[in-house]
């Protein structure tokens, strides 16, 4: 085809797609026949690349998913998945579950978003998105005051024969929303794939030999005996969100498991059910691995690598203790729910080391994974703490055997309620659970510690001495969190030390028991019980200092919220036991986590010399002089409390350019936002305390939000850190903005977007995915 042709075809499609009414006749889109056919990989590269950034997960706006082609197909809908306060839980609407087909779709409440068989092709509501963006595109390197960015911003998620209301009310509201156009030849290869019927890509084949593990993997999960079906049902409420991958191939193809009607050989049928530990409705079902064909995105991949050696290791863990189960547990909503009833004939050592070996993942999963979205569920925690875990020898449910059995009933959680209507008992009828829970214990370490000693250095993981998830870091981001091996950044405020109750509850509470369409006294109850699980948490660091000074440490961190904290504890309680920790400085919690870190290199991995340079210079081994120039420019930001750090969003990235370098260099700027407490679950703004904001400069890239980036040259990487450094409001930051900054507007914006992409898969080619910008800011 002519490049005149081609262009006049692109044309006459892009004028009928925006409903364009002039004076003169529209001309005529070409017939479609003529139009040369596409390869759809090449259309689902530019798919991913500019819209999955933004349409995938549960927060897609519009729940329009185009991570797989199956997205496309069922289209968008006016219900959010994201709605505290309904009052009723929302159906399921999950890809690959909840419907099979096109039909099911539009029975949930799904409208269509490609060309539908009775009509033209440009009457498709994805082309007329893209035309209306082409037609308004946003002024290069502008702010966009008429465009909302709010990720909480009402949807209208107009229909086909709703369309043309929405563009003459929004027309700045085209695809791709609020960012710079896309180049001609993307919105071509997009435009004609639509106008062909969005033909789907190929399936994804699993090699030969992936195939046959995944056979042995699927026998070993289908085992015949009671012990292997409940190992199997303890692994899949613990894998439901993994993205397995095999040690042999460790960049893919990964895969899920899923409860299935049909046994191994046979094609999969999904049971679907709203939390894993539901009853699957059929007698027999199988447990199974299905291939992930979908666009791996960073937020919600999570890694869990198998393989022979991860078979041995469970098979060692479950199998090698001699224990009986005459009978399997039921699928009764409020025993599943307690994982401490329905895997109570395990072996506790067994589960707790389970949750060790991969103590990363687990933590992951409970900041990250399909939820997307959870301001309420994150303002739980401190904007960064650090996490290490009690040793097995030292944990009571291990060390004990009628710890768990006389603590089980207490251990319950709010997953048990389901979706029941609101009641206000259901936010409080934990609190007395675990106040008797709390009380349990504490008789307990008075029974094996009757001269309150107190837990020695060596009660708190260390790894055993080569294991790097014995040591985490958390950061949150306001709405959405990470978690990284070692600890990062300067000392915090507060460190949590989990047992394996307090693990395994939190993975229930947040995880497994969580339903991000439940109602709202479902979300409030998690919420609360987390409460009780952070203080738990806390409480064991406590443990560790001097008893004198537990309680002025506790205030410290929870300074506004004493009427709160009355609710849930009698803070005397806890604080009878001395420490066997030695102490040199009046700073105990630093010196403590100090220790900790100590005492494995292996476990604590690399010294953070961009957050911690107690002996300046604090060069890095085996960086290069360009390498150490950036660092030595971007430490000064490191551990500052100064105005500048409050009028930054939650997490930047700086690419650093130019030089003798052959890679640019990429640090994330960290926002560790200040609160009085993190007791209460609204009103955040109201604890916030922006005076004692810091920062905390990671090399390379961390988190799967970017809110901003900047684009800096190596010669100017100091002069840089000077300026922004130096800035007291918003109008100095704007000022850094328009020298550094790439604004979603900038003509740059898609081509830096890329780059960070590409970044983090050599960074980290395993736990790679696409980044998302739907929360990238305006500056």
């Amino acid at each position: 085809m002519s490049k005149t042709l081609r262009a006049f075809w692109f044309c006459s499609i892009l004028l009928a797609m925006a409903g364009c009414r002039g004076a003169a006749q529209e001309p005529e889109p070409l017939p479609l026949d003529s139009v040369a056919p596409l390869r759809p990989a090449a259309a689902r590269a530019v798919l991913e690349s500019r819209c999955v950034v933004c349409h995938g997960c549960y927060d897609a706006p519009c729940q329009l998913n185009l991570s797989s082609h199956e997205g496309l197909l069922r289209g968008a809908s006016k219900q959010p998945v994201y709605q505290s306060s309904r009052l009723l839980e929302a159906p399921l609407t999950r890809l690959s579950h909840d419907a099979t087909t096109e039909a099911g779709w539009r029975e949930l409440g799904f409208h269509p978003v490609l060309p539908l068989a009775e009509g033209s092709p440009s009457d498709s509501l994805m082309l007329r998105m893209l035309a209306l963006g082409r037609a308004a595109p946003p002024a290069p390197n502008a702010r966009m005051p008429d465009v909302d960015l709010d990720i909480n911003r009402a949807l209208s998620c107009p229909a086909d024969d709703e369309f043309a209301r929405y563009a003459a009310d929004r027309p700045m509201g085209g695809m791709p929303y609020g960012t710079a156009p896309l180049a001609p030849d993307e919105l071509e290869t997009l435009s004609r794939w639509i106008a062909q019927g969005a033909p789907d890509w190929e399936d994804m084949e699993v090699p030969a030999a992936l195939a046959r593990q995944v056979e042995d993997w699927e026998a070993f999960l289908n085992g015949p005996s009671n012990r292997e079906r409940l190992v199997a049902r303890y692994l899949y409420e613990h894998w439901f969100l993994a993205h397995l991958t095999f040690t042999s191939a460790p960049q893919g193809p990964y895969f899920e498991v899923v409860r299935s009607a049909t046994p191994p050989g046979e094609p999969i049928r999904v049971l679907p059910t709203r939390r894993p530990f539901d009853a699957p409705g059929v007698a027999n079902f199988w447990y199974r691995l299905r291939p992930i064909d979908a666009t791996i995105l960073h937020k919600t991949h999570i890694v869990y690598p198998i393989g022979p050696e991860r078979m041995a290791r469970l098979k060692e863990l479950f199998f090698a203790p001699d224990w009986e189960l005459a009978e399997l547990p039921d699928y009764d909503p409020v025993t599943s729910a307690n994982p401490f009833t329905t895997f109570a004939a395990i072996p506790s050592r067994a589960r707790y080391q389970y949750l060790l070996d991969d103590a990363r993942y687990f933590v992951m999963t409970f900041i990250r994974g399909p939820v997307c979205r959870g301001q309420v569920a994150v303002n739980v925690i401190r904007d960064r703490f650090w996490v290490t875990f009690v040793d097995p020898d030292y944990d009571l449910s291990v060390t004990d055997p009628g710890f768990l059995d006389e603590a089980r009933g207490l251990l319950r959680m709010p997953a048990e309620a389901g979706g029941q209507r609101p009641r206000l008992d259901i936010l409080t009828r934990y609190d007395e659970k675990q106040e008797r829970y709390l009380e349990l214990r504490e008789r307990v370490y008075d029974e094996i510690d009757p001269e309150k000693d107190g837990p020695p250095l060596e009660a708190i993981w260390d790894g055993d001495g080569h294991d790097r998830d014995a040591l985490l870091t958390v950061f949150r981001h306001f709405d959405n969190a990470t978690v990284v091996h070692g600890f990062h950044g300067a000392p915090p405020q507060t460190a949590w030390v989990l047992d394996y109750p307090i693990f395994e509850r939190i993975y229930y509470d947040l995880v497994a028991g969580f339903d991000v369409f439940g109602n709202v006294t479902h979300q409030v109850a998690t919420r609360l019980y987390m409460d009780h699980l952070r203080m738990q948490a806390e409480d064991l660091f406590l443990l560790f200092v001097p008893r004198e000074q537990r309680d002025a440490i506790f205030r410290s961190w929870y300074r506004g919220a004493e009427d709160q904290l009355d609710v849930y504890l009698d803070r005397e309680r806890f604080t009878p036991h001395g420490t066997q920790v030695r102490f040199e400085t009046d700073d105990v919690v630093a010196e403590l986590l100090a220790q900790v870190e100590a005492r494995s290199r292996e476990v604590a991995g690399p010294p953070d010399l961009l957050n911690r340079c107690d002996q300046p210079p604090c060069q890095r081994s085996g960086a290069s002089n360009l390498e150490r120039t950036a660092d030595a420019a971007l430490r000064r930001l490191a551990g500052v409390r100064a105005p500048f750090v409050a009028t930054l969003p939650e997490l930047v990235w700086v690419r650093v350019v130019g030089g003798d370098m052959e890679e640019p260099l990429q640090y994330s700027l960290v926002h560790d936002a200040a609160h009085d407490n993190v007791a209460f679950l609204f009103f955040e703004a109201n604890r916030r305390v922006p005076a004692n904001d810091t920062l905390t400069v990671v090399r390379g890239a961390l988190g799967s939000y970017p809110n901003f980036a900047f684009d800096v040259p190596l010669n100017e990487v100091l002069r840089f850190a000077e300026v922004l450094g130096a800035v007291e409001d918003a109008e100095g930051l704007t000022r850094v903005v328009e020298r550094w900054g790439v604004r979603r507007s900038s003509p740059g914006f898609w081509s830096l977007m890329d780059w960070f992409d590409d970044a983090l898969a050599r960074q980290n080619p395993v736990e790679a995915g696409l980044i998302d910008i739907g929360r990238y800011k305006d500056l």
